[in-house]
């Protein structure tokens, strides 16, 4: 057979096409982890959060929330012990402003010193009870007096409902990110976030600046001429702030081989300004305190400011959230608020006007970016091609109209979905980042949004013992990409100090400090002592310090070095005098026309100069060699016993902080989880007696029919004591207590119901089963004619077992109706059917039995020739039987998984060598019998 398997002394050899087939699949197996790979971008906004999915073969989408809605609130919100967020967060926000936290992306990083945390506090009327945590510099939230939450923690919960709504969207779990972050964030905001991922259990694969996101997802969508550039400014006003940037979208083609060319595409961040305060949030903020000084004017007749009321505050900010939506569409809206406080409501009319006059101070502002950015870019107004609007700010007609004006355009880009081109973008930089998919390739370059440049010092500088030795470096301006690495080599002698900091203080957010991290070099003096008696002279220091692409800058490698000359044995060739004359007598000028002569002087001279070079002799030779030593880098957070910052304004959380805080956020979800399925368990209790008591007190004619008036009695003061009891004592009980309670009284209705269902499926079925009965009577009589290989002895059980079917009918239906309807049933509709199937499995059983087929026998015949000679020949016939053993030997040796191809292949031979056979057969003058 063409496709046996071959087995020799326990080896087993398959044939070609088997092994592919087995290399495809071991390839396909291989390959699960992959296909079943997702990863998600994350735009993490100050007011809402959207998140992107990556799925294998299919396009990217947005994720829908529990209220299947495209964005979230980011805020999180505490009803007594019970954590809640998005849109029910920010309902209890209102109701109770204590208890709900919005705006936390404000918390991470900073300090209370910040403009935009104090900001918070006494403009934007938010009762937050803030703190400084004394050990990091950094900001705990205080909840009803009694909690501490670090802010990455209060963040590191909105992340975990991020990756909750994201594993059930994607009905699996997804633990691969790339996050959002502003232009503006500084490194310790930047480590804050991905602290708090790590918390909540994300794996960050990157941050990502919001506008170079954007950027990304235009560059996916655009098509460019090659060689022609197009410069794009991205004008991003979100909640909090507004950022601008601008980028060059490229393209250009390289050769792929020699027949075929290939595209690049790619963009590069050419600026970045913002104002980290200029966010829509501010225009609400002006509209809400409108509307306060109007209710204390006429309603009050200022006899008291609501502006003192975080309630009163909390509902006008949401009320003019929705008036600055209706107003990017219509020129004028009334507005009333009912008991806005106590029974007095609020009345009046807002115009599109009076918005604008209102927010003046904030319009006049808004260009600033832009010329900030147009400035260090180097470029005008006409260098622009296009204006790319995102955030949800934008849609204010005053924003528009004045970037049409300023770049003297008819219409603004709408290239992108301002809500989700961040989300998108950053989901597609998790794609290209994650091994499990192939996307196509863009070249991105972003650069960083400050100057960062080191100080090295003595650790000895730091006691006051010696100030004299400092070094500075600047590392990385705002042209270097992110990604980017760097080497300082110096030669020093002692440890140090390496101190981040950042060189242009005036870019700086106010109140943030110029210094982001200093951490001890330490193993330089043990290894210059080490080698001291070498007399090497000071070691080599290199720094290798690195920018990542989430725009943090770390010591990426350090090490010390010393160059040691040492001597070393080697051999070297002996050449004799006579390699010397022969060499010379070898280079002696000879008649030109001799070439034969002279090519074997060459040729002698050679096999003598090799025989010579076999002669070695031994020798002391100097070399260089380098020792190299790793330096041991550690951030500094406490000196000389002292607890204290050192070098930066804020400390990042230390790993034992980090396990406390992973502990405590898991006790809080298990607690919400246990406190949901209580939840679950009670509304199904609840949901189960309202049900179940219609059901009983309906006028159903069924249900009196098969019970007794006690038995339902019995069962509705079950359910009527279960309803008190949920109201009572009941109200916080486990959902173990809920599911008992309820699977008893399920139990007793759940009887009624069937015999309610058994009322008329038991008569149905019994119908069935007569009529059954009698289309298998008439098959039976049917096969006798037109199927005569079932035998007598077949047809005979299945009769009998038909008459047993009509047998069991006709008791089950005597028995049934002499037996009380209000017990459970001694036959069921069950037991009919099950009588059912095995009489339809008897004939069905029948019918599928093939006809046999002739049994052909061996014949001989003998033909004549014409000129009187008789040839005798015998032909063997198999007999089907006999083929069919022969066949099944030979498949035997067949290989036992085939394709369907080889199947096919095999068919089509043997019926090919058939058709031979017999030809052969008559060609010999034999009859086919």
């Amino acid at each position: 057979m063409k496709h046996a398997i071959i087995r020799n002394r326990g080896w087993l050899f398959l044939p070609s096409r088997a092994i592919s087939t087995f290399l495809f699949l071991v390839y396909m197996c291989t390959q699960q982890c992959v296909v079943h790979s997702k990863v998600a971008g994350l735009d993490f906004g100050g007011e809402y959060f959207k998140v992107a999915l990556v799925k294998p073969g299919k396009p990217f989408e947005i994720v829908t929330n529990v209220h299947s809605k495209r964005k979230t609130e980011t805020m999180v919100a505490f009803d007594g012990e019970e954590r809640l967020y998005g849109a029910d967060a920010d309902t209890i926000g209102v109701r109770r402003p204590h208890t709900g936290y919005a705006q936390i992306r404000r918390f991470l990083g900073s300090s209370l010193d910040q403009y935009g945390i104090v900001s918070l506090i006494l403009e934007e009327y938010y009762p937050y009870s803030l703190s400084t945590n004394e050990k990091r510099g950094s900001i705990h939230i205080k909840h009803e007096d009694e909690k501490h939450y670090h802010a990455e923690e209060v963040v590191a919960m909105v992340f975990s409902h991020v990756r909750q709504i994201t594993d059930v969207f994607a009905e699996t779990d997804v633990k691969d990110y790339v996050i959002t972050v502003p232009e503006y964030y500084t490194q310790a905001q930047r480590q804050a976030v991905l602290d708090a991922a790590e918390l909540a259990g994300l794996r960050v694969l990157s941050l990502i600046n919001e506008n170079t996101a954007a950027a990304l997802q235009l560059c996916i969508h655009t098509t460019l001429e090659p060689d022609t550039p197009k410069r794009v400014i991205f004008y991003n006003q979100g909640s909090t702030s507004l950022q601008v940037t601008i980028a060059e979208l490229f393209s250009y083609v390289v050769p792929v081989g020699s027949s075929s060319n290939k595209t690049i595409i790619g963009f590069k961040v050419l600026s970045k300004a913002w104002n980290q305060h200029l966010g829509s949030s501010q225009i609400d903020l002006r509209l809400a305190e409108h509307f306060a000084r109007e209710f204390n004017e006429k309603v009050l007749h200022n006899k008291q400011d609501v502006r003192s009321l975080p309630k009163v505050m909390a509902k006008l900010r949401a009320q003019a959230k929705k008036t600055k939506i209706v107003l990017s569409a219509n020129e004028e809206i009334p507005v009333v608020m009912q008991s806005l406080l106590e029974d007095y409501d609020l009345r009046t009319t807002v115009t599109r006007t009076l918005l604008e006059e209102l927010c003046k101070d904030l319009f006049d502002q808004a260009l600033g970016p832009v010329h900030e950015a147009l400035e260090k870019a180097n470029l005008t107004r006409q260098d622009i091609h296009e204006v790319e609007l995102i955030g949800g700010g934008v849609r204010v007609p005053k924003v528009q109209r004045l970037l049409k004006e300023f770049f003297n355009v008819p219409e603004l880009g709408a290239h992108l979905n301002g809500d989700e081109a961040m989300a998108l973008g950053a989901a597609f930089r998790a794609a290209n980042l994650s091994n499990s998919f192939r996307v196509r390739p863009i070249q991105m370059t972003d650069t960083a949004s400050y100057g960062i440049g080191a100080t090295l010092a003595d650790v000895n500088a730091e006691d006051g013992k010696d100030s004299s030795w400092t070094k500075h470096a600047p590392l990385f301006t705002t042209a270097h990409r992110l990604g980017a690495r760097k080497a300082v080599s110096l030669t020093h002698t002692r440890d140090m100090f390496c101190t981040f900091r950042y060189d242009q203080s005036v870019a700086l957010p106010e109140g943030v400090s110029v210094f982001i991290g200093r951490y001890s070099i330490s193993g330089i003096e043990a290894f210059y002592e080490q080698h001291l008696e070498k007399y090497l002279g000071d070691p080599k220091v290199t720094l290798t310090f690195l920018l990542d692409s989430s725009g943090i800058v770390s010591i990426a490698k350090a090490e010390v070095s010393l160059e040691e000359e040492y001597q070393i044995e080697v051999e070297v060739p002996v050449k004799k005098e006579t390699s010397t004359a022969t060499e010379d007598a070898a280079e002696k000028p000879k008649d030109e026309a001799d070439l034969t002569e002279k090519a074997e002087d060459a040729e002698t001279v050679e096999k003598a100069e090799k025989v010579e070079e076999e002669k070695v002799e031994k020798v002391m030779e100097t070399r260089k060699r380098t020792i190299r030593s790793a330096l041991k880098v550690e951030l500094v957070e406490e000196r000389l016993g002292e607890k204290r910052k050192i070098g930066m304004s804020i400390l990042p959380m230390s790993a034992s902080q980090k396990i406390a805080s992973v502990e405590m956020l898991r006790e809080m979800d298990s607690a919400d989880n246990k406190r949901k399925a209580d939840l679950d368990a009670k509304n199904r209790l609840e949901a189960f007696v309202y049900s179940a008591r219609d059901t009983l007190e309906s006028d159903d004619e069924v249900i009196r029919q098969v019970t007794l008036p006690e038995q339902v009695t019995t069962v509705l003061a079950q359910l009527e004591a279960a309803e008190e009891w949920l109201y009572e004592d009941g109200d916080k009980a486990e959902a173990s207590e809920y599911d008992a309670k309820r699977s008893d009284m399920k139990t007793k209705l759940d009887e009624i119901l069937f015999r309610v269902s058994e009322k008329t499926d038991f008569p149905n079925a019994i119908e069935d089963a007569k009529r059954l009965a009698l289309s298998m009577k008439a098959k039976l009589s049917d096969y006798a004619e037109t199927r005569p290989w079932i035998n007598e002895q077949e047809q005979s059980d299945a009769r009998a077992r038909v008459e047993e079917l009509e047998t069991y009918v006709e008791d089950a239906m005597a028995k049934q109706k002499e037996h009380p309807p209000h017990e459970t049933p001694l036959f069921t509709s069950a037991n009919v059917k099950k009588q059912m199937q095995q009489v339809k499995k008897l004939i069905d059983k029948l019918a599928k039995k093939q006809k046999p087929k002739p049994v052909k026998e061996a014949n001989a015949t003998e033909s004549a020739s014409k000129d009187g000679e008789q040839v005798e020949s015998e032909t063997e016939i198999k007999t089907e039987s006999e083929m069919e053993t022969e066949i099944k030997t030979e498949s035997e040796m067949e290989t036992e998984i085939k394709t369907e191809n080889e199947t096919e292949m095999e068919t089509h031979s043997e019926t090919e060598s058939e058709n031979e056979s017999k030809t052969e057969e008559n060609a010999d003058g034999h009859e086919d019998l």
